[in-house]
């Protein structure tokens, strides 16, 4: 069974297989580069202080007493 979801350069990748007309393709290869280097941004990117705090919210944040 195929994934129902799949990742949009994923597609485009399927398409760019298969193309025929080189503007085309090279349009396609553009457009494949850029949603994978925002994915890597995304991955790769160092966090601030702020940001690993606020994704490890679960744990409560101590008070001043250390609770």
């Amino acid at each position: 069974m195929e994934r129902k979801t799949k990742e949009r350069w994923m597609e485009l990748c399927e398409q760019a297989a298969v193309e025929q007309n080189p503007v085309k393709l090279f349009q396609l290869s553009q457009e494949i580069i850029r949603l994978l280097k925002e994915k890597e941004e995304r991955l790769y990117k160092p966090r601030s202080a702020k940001d690993k705090w606020n994704a490890n919210r679960g744990a409560e944040a101590p008070d001043n007493n250390g609770n």
